[in-house]
């Protein structure tokens, strides 16, 4: 990008814009969460309950909210839905399970804290509302505010703030896990332009930890389950990391060999796009 692409003026989405959009949502979810938890602060054991679930109602509202007001800075422009090979599709599913494995790992380095453990014992939520919200994220992270950032910046440039927006998840776990996810399906939806298989990909992230907590119950959440439960010899699960890291870029590289590069930015901006 040279440098009169920076006093070229861009329409859509910018990263100002962006980031704008996601410091909103944040502030706002934090300020209406923290009106509820104070409405709430003389509650009995079964109102908690209700607070966690309206925190995460919340949660669900304001990512609607960003979708609408993204989908109208992208001039009404949806995510692109073309047509992707089942191979592309399945590959992208492997992928998805591949950090599967990896993401639980995070909790190792960064462990919740006693009270932060205590918290998730009382959650009640359900998994298909953890679902949608996962779904109406990746909308809003990739298939709007990604989306609209591939039209006027290089993928490099796209990518990390699509990465940034990841800050919106109040967990630090979560989003120290969900930063490396979406790289990973952001660089499938800029490959491909079909942003059904980022959902299918966020499909298997939460049917892989769902199914887990149905057997094992909320525990798995706390810490690393593929240790606890799958692979607990040491050397084992350091050969399963190293596996699984080599799919992941493997199934990336596959899927860029495998699709033909697309002219993302408009017709006035600098199309020269690189990665990998």
């Amino acid at each position: 990008m040279d440098d009169l692409d920076l006093l070229r003026k861009k329409t859509g989405m910018t990263i100002g814009k962006a980031f704008t959009v996601v410091f909103t949502l944040f502030v706002s979810t934090f300020v209406v969460g923290i009106a509820v938890a104070i409405i709430f602060k003389d509650s009995s054991s079964k109102k908690i309950d209700i607070i966690e679930v309206n925190i995460f109602l919340l949660m669900l509202i304001v990512f609607l909210f960003g979708n609408i007001w993204a989908y109208f800075i992208n001039k009404k422009e949806l995510p692109f839905f073309k047509k992707s090979s089942f191979v592309i599709v399945l590959v992208s599913v492997i992928v998805a399970i591949a950090y599967s494995y990896i993401s639980p790992g995070i909790i190792d380095i960064y462990p919740f804290s006693e009270k932060a453990s205590e918290k998730i014992d009382n959650l009640q939520i359900t998994n298909l509302l953890t679902l949608v919200i996962s779904i109406v994220f990746t909308f809003l992270q990739i298939g709007f505010i990604g989306h609209g950032l591939l039209k006027n910046y290089h993928f490099k440039q796209a990518i990390f703030t699509v990465a940034a927006v990841s800050i919106m998840i109040f967990v630090p776990q979560a989003v120290i896990g969900l930063m490396f996810q979406s790289l990973i399906m952001f660089y499938v939806y800029y490959r491909t332009a079909a942003f059904q298989i980022p959902i299918i990909m966020t499909i298997v992230f939460s049917l892989v930890e769902d199914s887990l907590k149905f057997i094992y119950g909320n525990e798995i959440i706390k810490g690393n389950y593929i240790r606890t439960h799958f692979a607990q010899n040491n050397t084992l699960y350091l050969v399963g990391l190293f596996m699984s890291i080599i799919v992941i870029f493997a199934g990336l590289y596959f899927i860029k060999k495998q699709t033909k590069v697309i002219k993302w930015q408009r017709p006035d901006e600098d199309e020269s796009i690189a990665f990998l």
